[in-house]
């Protein structure tokens, strides 16, 4: 049996069934975060199978692959331990500043809170917060600045109960700008730290 496949979650159970040959594959495609989903070809001899949907799957049974229906709730009872031992996928988190302090915005404030829930549900996390300015003020102050803004959610985690050792922050100032603008332009979406949680 050959796998061909783009990039997407697949699990593989070797079964045996009473009265008919045993499955030797059992292949499911499980849904993205947004929904959608990867896609692989179940190869066996001369046929294949394509499954490029959410819950799409195919068995190889007996030297034959074919396609089978399977729902959440069937690839749960099969797979649940599996699913349940997978480690939580890293995201990021971008929360923007009022210009020129270290004050969040009154959006980004209640944003905040899903940063650290996000956290808080991992069993073990490493967050990495790198600050960001505009191109508003000169360079070495906005460097300062930038290291003052995620030293400033650093002190928040940990006043919240994360692990200071756990959280690394660092400065970018101007550089890595979100959005291109010349010197001395005050952008708001470069006002910003970007959170890393892993």
């Amino acid at each position: 049996m050959r796998l061909r496949f783009l990039p997407l979650l697949f699990l593989l159970l070797a079964l045996g069934a009473c009265g008919e040959p045993p499955r030797q594959a059992l292949v499911v495609v499980l849904p993205n975060p947004d929904g959608g989903s990867g896609a692989v070809t179940l190869v066996e001899g001369e046929k294949s199978v394509l499954l490029d949907k959410p819950y799409a799957a195919g068995e190889v049974r007996g030297g034959t692959v074919m396609p089978v229906a399977v729902n959440a709730t069937e690839v749960q009872q099969i797979f649940g331990k599996a699913l349940a031992a997978r480690p939580i996928l890293p995201r990021q988190f971008v929360l923007y500043f009022v210009s020129d302090s270290d004050q969040l915005t009154p959006e980004s404030q209640r944003q905040y809170r899903d940063v650290f829930e996000d956290i808080k549900r991992r069993p073990a996390y490493e967050v990495a917060v790198v600050g960001h300015t505009d191109t508003l003020g000169e360079k070495t102050y906005n460097q300062q600045l930038s290291l003052k803004r995620a030293s400033a959610i650093r002190d928040e985690l940990v006043h919240d109960g994360l692990d200071p050792h756990a959280i690394t922050v660092a400065g970018r100032g101007e550089f890595d700008l979100a959005i291109k603008t010349p010197d001395q332009v005050s952008e708001p979406r470069n006002r910003r730290v970007v959170i890393t949680v892993r």
